[in-house]
């Protein structure tokens, strides 16, 4: 159990702290990623503005340092240059770009070649180029690490002819690229030191529950001992004096009733004692397991009658499982048990059907026991197999339970690698599943 809550806790952190640095890594470089494709558009938006020449976008201001300073009023109206308002890209950035142009005609010929501002892109590379872009719907994307834009030229004669602008993004790509693997390293380093970390103090943190537990355990192994040894001896007593005064004194009677409820709570204190310490014993064994529910339900009828329950029995014929025999007798008697005492009563003192059922579905074998009952919350079935725990309007004293059983059959579920769950179908009925897989 411990093992258990300490692997959840070490699993639960570790995805924690993993979700949140792909969050960062993630939205960091989209948000990088978005911002060169903007700065690309806006160099491809004033190329096209000027017909492929950068001179013009060097604001007035700048094309002659040695010009003085202009006055205010002419200086405003420069910055309000339509081809500048609302960017912030550095004049400078129009010289630095390398890009080429080529203008295709309506049928998707190429008609004329600029690669005068890029060294890399002959006319037979760029023609290549524009017949990819030619068959695209966007006006904007990426072709390798080219930015594309596609437009119409403002010349009528041409006005059917497409002009398609390359723009050269392959620095700012491959630095886009190299941050992006230089965070996911870093990000995967520093998920890893965090890893070791939690493993290391992990098991500080849950010491406290492993003493807990460990106190818990110390406690059921020796009440569990110590209890059997008076009850030991009362049985012993009681049989002398049941020959002396007689079985069918009231006394004798309560006596031998409540000597029989102890000596359940030890051997179920004993049996879970065992289990914690991995000292229970199973004998695993091809049997059939039809039978072995068959008969156990035949052995619970009795006690089903006595009390006015029913119980009706849905057992797929000849199956067999490979397990404990044991085991599962006890996990289906324990079952049966648990759904008779708490069965809901009508105002006649008679209830529902006991409804067992034991089928075979995609390689496991599934037993469900279902009876009526109180109305039972999700908060009380997330307990129902918590050691001791009893629902306050249904499981009391007089029921004879001390709840144990189910917890002790959930011990026994998951020795053969199965699981148990309990539910609440309508909420007038508890329905108790066990799914054991075939090996």
């Amino acid at each position: 159990m411990i093992k258990k809550l300490r692997t959840k806790f070490i699993i639960l952190s570790t995805v924690s702290l993993l979700l949140l640095l792909g969050i960062i890594v993630v939205s960091s470089n989209l948000l990088s990623y978005q911002e060169l494709v903007r700065k690309a558009d806006m160099v491809l938006d004033a190329l096209a503005e000027n017909d492929g020449r950068p001179m013009r976008m060097m604001p007035p201001e700048k094309t002659d340092l040695r010009e003085p300073v202009r006055e205010k009023q002419d200086r405003t109206d420069t910055m309000h240059d339509p081809l500048w308002e609302g960017r912030k890209l550095s004049p400078e950035i129009m010289y630095e770009s390398r890009f080429f142009m080529v203008t295709l005609s309506d049928e998707g010929e190429v008609t004329s070649v600029n690669t005068d501002s890029i060294a890399m892109v002959d006319e037979d590379d760029a023609e290549d180029y524009a017949e990819l872009v030619a068959d695209l719907k966007h006006d904007r994307g990426f072709i390798g690490d080219f930015r594309y834009l596609k437009i119409d030229p403002e010349n009528e004669s041409d006005k059917n002819d497409t002009c398609v602008i390359f723009l050269d993004c392959g620095r700012n790509l491959y630095t886009f690229r190299n941050s992006l693997l230089i965070n996911c390293v870093i990000s995967f380093m520093g998920l890893l030191v965090i890893f070791i970390i939690i493993v290391i103090f992990s098991k500080k943190i849950v010491k406290p529950v492993s003493e807990s537990y460990e106190k818990q355990k110390q406690f059921i192994s020796v009440a569990g001992h110590e209890i059997r040894t008076p009850i030991t001896i009362i049985d012993a007593d009681l049989e002398i004096l049941s020959m002396e005064i007689g079985s069918d004194n009231e006394w004798i009677r309560d006596i031998v009733t409540q000597t029989k409820r102890m000596t359940a709570l030890t051997n179920d204190l004993l049996t879970l004692s065992r289990m914690d310490e991995d000292r229970q014993q199973y004998t695993m064994i091809d049997f059939p397991i039809s039978d072995v529910v068959e008969e156990t339900v035949m052995s619970f009828q009795t006690l089903a009658h006595s009390r006015k329950r029913v119980i009706r029995a849905e057992i797929a014929p000849m199956l067999s499982y490979y397990g404990d025999e044991n085991s599962i007798r006890q996990i289906v008697g324990i079952l049966l048990d648990n759904a008779i005492k708490y069965s809901k009563e009508g105002e006649d003192g008679s209830c529902e059907d006991i409804l067992l059922k034991l089928e075979k579905k995609n390689h496991q074998i599934i037993l469900t026991v279902q009876n009526s009952s109180e109305r039972v919350d999700e908060e009380q079935l997330r307990h129902f197999f918590d050691r001791f725990y009893r629902v306050d309007e249904s499981r009391n004293s007089k029921a004879g339970g001390y709840g144990l059983g189910l917890s002790i059959a959930k011990a026994m579920v998951e020795a053969h690698r199965g699981k148990i769950s309990a539910t609440a179908p309508d909420q007038k009925s508890v329905k108790i599943t066990v799914i054991l897989p075939i090996k």
